[in-house]
């Protein structure tokens, strides 16, 4: 059987599934995404795109890099990708030819940058990315949308909204502004949504923090991308990210709008709903007030990692405690012999002392801690201890002078089992 050829594109292999669970073949995808060219490709063109695509029995993976087979009629731009440390040539899809070309590599999804390669600097547009719960109705991304648009009517701004083709939606903001100015206006614009309805919609990058709330995210900015408008989705049933007029948002969901269904929605559809608005110039009160919120990628990085500090350091300290009391290495009473538990480094300096210290008294254990300028180190000799007091180069921290502070009102003749219990315990609630 001879292969379909349009626009110069041989097409391959039309009848197999686009990919399990899809419910719809290659031939879908490429009559879907012929149909709406005239829609998707001013999405596109002219900006560096990553797509998602799909291989026949394996998982979907993102490609940015053109590659060395693609025909040398499709267009390019080399640029640096800081995250990989490496050059990437990535397509530009100005015209049908390689959106089809696209299309029979099985590229199901296209994520463009939020701006021209002309001028990465300057991107066309702002993006709220709104994300509900996994669990929550689309409800309630619907009624995040309102806050945002209420946020940017404030400012005297306007967007359009889209369904992202998964579980949330995007907004759209035309704008004149360089990157920085971008970001923050962005930054601003979700924290004065989310300030309008705590309830019910957060800024919290950190899902643990979210509290079933939906996500208003902010980060895509600069070099960010998103799935265009009219773009499919990897998603059963192949859906598509597309605009609706806030009028008809609260009648629709995502289900809606798939590869199958859009086709009968073009006739008189126009471009964004026909609500995309010309490009805006941000306030400078707006923009002003971005930046003096925290980037939320780059604080929720660090307050991932002084988590998961304070997470160690307070299991170094309860196996510490646990020997302690124990008068063992590592173990309870009555317990079998475990490797030797270890203080964290910052503060093994002045809790050196084991289960000698234990039978010897905590005398000399709470005299260390109460001095802001020694360390000591203590072992028994015919049951007795020395101590050798060194000056060191750090100060006295406010914890440990709480945990200090806490420790001189534990009763003195509490056994030294107690006290040292006492100790320990206190350190870990100053600390943590």
């Amino acid at each position: 059987m001879s292969q379909p050829e349009v626009e110069g594109v041989k097409l391959t292999h039309l009848d197999e599934p686009l990919f399990d669970g899809a419910a719809a073949t290659k031939r879908d995808l490429v009559d879907y995404l012929d149909a709406v060219s005239g829609l998707i490709l001013p999405e596109l063109s002219g900006r560096p795109l990553s797509v998602i695509r799909v291989r026949a029995g394996q998982q979907p993976f993102m490609q940015k890099n053109l590659p060395d087979y693609a025909p040398p009629w499709i267009g390019s731009v080399t640029l640096w990708a800081e995250s990989s440390r490496r050059e990437v040539r990535y397509a530009l899809c100005d015209d049908r030819r390689t959106l089809l070309w696209l299309a029979n590599q099985r590229a199901v999804e296209y994520h463009p940058t939020l701006s021209l390669a002309g001028d990465l600097g300057r991107p066309t547009q702002l993006v709220l990315d709104i994300d509900p719960p996994a669990d929550g109705p689309f409800g309630q991304a619907v009624a995040a949308a309102h806050l945002i648009r209420q946020a940017l009517t404030g400012a005297g701004l306007a967007g359009a909204v889209k369904t992202s083709g998964s579980k949330g939606l995007h907004i759209y903001v035309p704008v004149r502004a360089g990157g920085e100015e971008a970001a923050a206006a962005t930054r601003a614009i979700a924290a004065r949504a989310a300030r309008l309805d705590p309830a019910l919609a957060t800024t919290a990058f950190i899902k643990e923090d979210r509290d079933g709330k939906v996500f208003l995210d902010s980060t895509r900015a600069y070099g960010a991308t998103v799935a265009a408008a009219y773009s499919p989705r990897v998603r059963p049933g192949v859906p598509v990210s597309f605009p609706v007029r806030w009028d008809d948002l609260d009648s629709v969901v995502p289900g809606d709008f798939t590869v199958h269904s859009v086709l009968g929605m073009l006739g008189g559809h126009a471009a964004w709903a026909g609500e995309l608005p010309a490009p805006q110039v941000l306030p400078a009160e707006l923009v002003e007030e971005g930046r003096a919120i925290p980037v939320a990628r780059v604080q929720a990085m660090h307050e991932g990692k002084r988590r998961k500090r304070a997470r160690d350091a307070q299991l170094a300290l309860l196996a510490f405690h646990r020997s302690l009391i124990s008068g063992q290495e590592g173990g309870g009473p009555g317990s079998s012999p475990r490797p030797s538990a270890r203080m964290p480094s910052r503060i093994s300096a002045r809790y050196r002392c084991r289960s000698s210290m234990v039978r010897a008294g905590s005398a000399n254990l709470i005299a260390a801690t109460s001095s802001n300028t020694s360390e000591m180190s203590c072992s028994a000799r015919s049951g007795l201890n020395t101590s050798r007091i060194r000056p060191n180069s750090f100060s006295e921290s406010s914890l440990d002078r709480l945990a200090r502070a806490y420790i001189s009102g534990v009763g003195a003749n509490l056994p030294a089992k107690a006290r040292v219990s006492e100790l320990v315990s206190a350190s870990v609630r100053f600390r943590m």
